[in-house]
């Protein structure tokens, strides 16, 4: 009968492997809907195009490497775990230079101006073909923000504050209450006070921090599985020595 040790090992090393290859398959789900909604809805998208096809790739990557855990975890093979072992070295490698430069490069970068380039040129700009009007109805709506700094931002530029900026009188139609909605909204002051740039920058920061905690967790996860893989490995050839040294001196008696 096996160790227990080794049985241990080879249960944990399937779990966290059944582990990453789920989450390898949500990556690369989440992926390719993030791309196809990419190219329907550019606006829309906060990722690039590199970093989904990056994000696609290392879902491959993952999924290859733990199904190579698991056979060489539950058939006990040693080169197959050292193969795995390497490949694991290998990801968390590149997850930790990607998201250390990262974060180095957006915090060099420091906050992008794009947004406030919109925001005029969707203020300044008469265009009937734009579509800058209603990128800009949309974000405020859902974003329940004003402006990029506030509502000040159109009496800035002697525009009204669009009826985006009102919870109740935006999801109406164009017509006699929408109007009487806006009217009101403007009157009372009821209209959103803070401006997107501070809402969007929260957003992000917010997911930025699940985002590096989801990372750490899962870094720390493929270290334990690739120390686990390792003493299997070493395990399983001290016993599978043993084995032999026992039926060696067994027949020599």
């Amino acid at each position: 009968m096996k160790p227990r040790s080794i049985r241990c090992m080879k249960f944990f090393l399937a779990l966290f492997n059944i582990i990453f290859i789920l989450f390898g398959l949500i990556l690369m789900v989440i992926s390719v809907i993030n791309m196809r909604e990419r190219k329907s809805k550019p606006e829309h998208s906060s990722l690039s195009r590199g970093v989904l096809s990056f994000l696609l790739t290392l879902g491959f990557g993952l999924v290859v490497t733990a199904v190579l855990g698991c056979v060489g975890a539950l058939r006990e093979n040693i080169k197959i775990l050292y193969v795995h072992v390497c490949f694991l070295i290998f990801l968390v490698s590149v997850e930790v230079i990607v998201g250390v430069g990262g974060a180095v490069l957006s915090a060099w970068a420091g906050e992008s101006s794009e947004l406030r380039i919109q925001f005029y040129k969707n203020s300044t700009v008469d265009d009937e073909n734009s579509n800058h009007e209603p990128f800009w109805d949309n974000l405020q709506s859902e974003n329940q923000c004003c402006g990029v700094d506030g509502p000040q931002d159109y009496a800035i530029l002697d525009r009204d504050i669009p009826a985006s900026c009102c919870s109740r009188a935006h999801p109406l139609r164009e017509g006699g209450a929408r109007r009487h909605l806006h009217s009101t909204c403007i009157n009372d002051k009821s209209y959103y006070m803070r401006g997107c740039e501070e809402v969007l920058r929260q957003k992000k920061s917010l997911k930025g921090h699940i985002f590096t905690s989801t990372g750490a967790i899962f870094t720390l996860l493929e270290i334990i599985c690739i120390i686990l893989a390792l003493w299997m490995a070493k395990s399983v050839r001290n016993e599978r020595r043993k084995l032999q040294q026992n039926l060696q001196a067994h027949f020599e008696s």
